[in-house]
């Protein structure tokens, strides 16, 4: 019974995956909708949203892998992102260098409650797989932290991030 349900989900996303691509839009054009994972600093859900000359970027997730016998700790960040350089490899290949601002921020939801802020700058690259609606994505975020376990404390901060988008 399990492998005939395998069986049809898999038929069903067969199908499916070339209709969403004849009907997708692209992650350049304004109002492309991105969902999928994203490994790194927090570890979750990732999201993109395009704006036509920006996309806004956000991530949420288990921060830093930290959970255990101390409680949980939430992850999550938000930046706006802007396309610097395109490295076209032609036959719609081409992998757009990006820089953005954002903050990326952090709960523990342990024995006493704490968040992390910081302000960061974001640099990455993406693929797009042309005519396919999956985008791949390295992003490495530089700052400054503004909070620490919820004590104002500047310091060094640094987010980095690899996933994958599918794009609507």
């Amino acid at each position: 019974m399990k492998k005939k349900v395998l069986l049809i989900a898999l038929l069903v996303a067969l199908i499916l995956a070339p209709v969403t691509a004849a009907s997708y839009r692209g992650s350049e054009n304004d109002g492309a909708i991105g969902v999928g994972l994203n490994l790194g600093t927090n570890t979750g859900v990732g999201l993109k949203f395009g704006f036509g000359d920006f996309d806004v970027l956000a991530n949420i997730g288990l921060a830093d892998f930290n959970i255990g016998s101390d409680g949980f700790h939430l992850g999550g960040d938000v930046a706006v992102s802007y396309e610097v350089y395109d490295f076209d490899f032609g036959r719609g290949h081409h992998m757009p260098l990006t820089v953005g601002l954002g903050a990326k921020t952090g709960f523990d939801f342990a024995k006493t409650f704490g968040f992390d802020l910081a302000v960061v700058v974001p640099v990455g690259i993406s693929y797009q797989i042309p005519d396919f609606p999956m985008q791949f994505y390295l992003r490495l975020a530089p700052g400054l932290g503004l909070f620490n376990d919820s004590n104002f404390n500047l310091k060094f901060a640094f987010a980095g991030y690899i996933g994958a988008l599918w794009m609507f």
